[in-house]
């Protein structure tokens, strides 16, 4: 038996399975289990959200490393360089 961890989904459950024959009421609450977990993981990911909000810088710290490419003395063979200021 699927064991419901909000109260609101728990009645909702039960409603089901006293309202629909028993394989559609099973269908169906496993359906709501499968909702009800994602409902839990937005809403922590929300709150998590929200508690970080003050502490996120408003633009990115670290500059892109520069890309460059000379040709070298073996044909199809490119000397590759990425360089970056790590100073911070």
């Amino acid at each position: 038996m699927i064991q419901f961890r909000l109260n609101e989904f728990k009645a909702i459950a039960k409603w089901l399975r006293k309202t629909f024959p028993r394989p559609l009421a099973f269908f169906l609450t496993g359906w709501l289990y499968g909702l009800e977990t994602s409902y839990i993981a937005a809403k922590a990911s929300a709150a998590v959200e929200k508690g970080i909000a003050p502490y996120v810088p408003p633009e990115p710290v670290v500059e892109p490393p520069r890309y460059r490419s000379e040709p070298s003395e073996v044909e199809g063979l490119d000397i590759i360089q990425l360089s970056s200021n790590y100073d911070k």
